[in-house]
């Protein structure tokens, strides 16, 4: 590896070694990240995804997709569109939107591959336990980035890192298909690279704000 698969940074060194599986870290945005040459295939992942208990009518499931529906819905309107970008294969989060009056769009990869929604601009985007999954982070981001309109919201749910010392027992690392980590450094780093605001409005919980 040379650069960072978060932030181009070429300040990237080696950091744990678990079986077969190699990790990088990057002492510029504190991103850890799994070597690709260890990433799972597109058949595998899409297996794995579909074992998610996305349902509606889960209490629990509902009340940890508020946690990131709740801040984004303070910042927009009801006449904003949004884009639920990695919605899965049963996309409750942009259900309970709907719910609420709000239009969304979905986007996923191996469940709603319609790549003409990718051709709009959105007033909030949000992205639940989706970015651990991204092989490719900064461009990822960039893509984000010019989905976005201005004075838009992106919203972002994912676990954030551990200290070094509890990496190897975490239970998010060891879902095979989490192949990138953040901290809080990471998504400031993430923000300034796009000229975007960034709030943490609570735990695992990221709003960017693009002026």
């Amino acid at each position: 590896m040379n650069t960072c698969i978060v932030c181009k940074s070429s300040n990237l060194h080696f950091f744990l070694k678990l079986g077969k599986l190699v990790y990088w870290k990057c002492n510029f945005c504190a991103s850890k990240f799994l070597d690709p040459k260890n990433y799972v295939s597109k058949s595998y992942e899409k297996k794995h995804y579909l074992k998610h208990n996305n349902s509606t009518t889960d209490t629990n499931y509902i009340n940890f997709l508020l946690k990131l529906i709740k801040p984004v819905k303070d910042k927009i309107s009801i006449t904003d569109i949004g884009l639920d970008y990695g919605c899965g294969f049963a996309p409750a989060l942009a259900n309970i939107f709907k719910s609420y009056g709000f239009k969304i769009e979905l986007y996923d990869p191996f469940f709603f591959p319609n790549t003409n929604v990718l051709l709009k601009k959105y007033n909030f985007i949000t992205c639940s336990e989706v970015v651990e999954h991204f092989f490719n982070p900064y461009e990822e981001f960039d893509k984000i980035n010019n989905l976005l309109d201005n004075n838009s919201w992106f919203g972002v749910m994912t676990t954030f890192l551990p200290r070094d010392d509890l990496f190897e027992d975490w239970y998010y690392r060891r879902d095979p298909t989490h192949v990138v980590f953040y901290k809080k450094q990471t998504f400031q780093h993430i923000a300034f690279q796009r000229n975007w605001q960034v709030f943490f409005p609570s735990e695992n919980i990221v709003l960017f704000h693009k002026k």
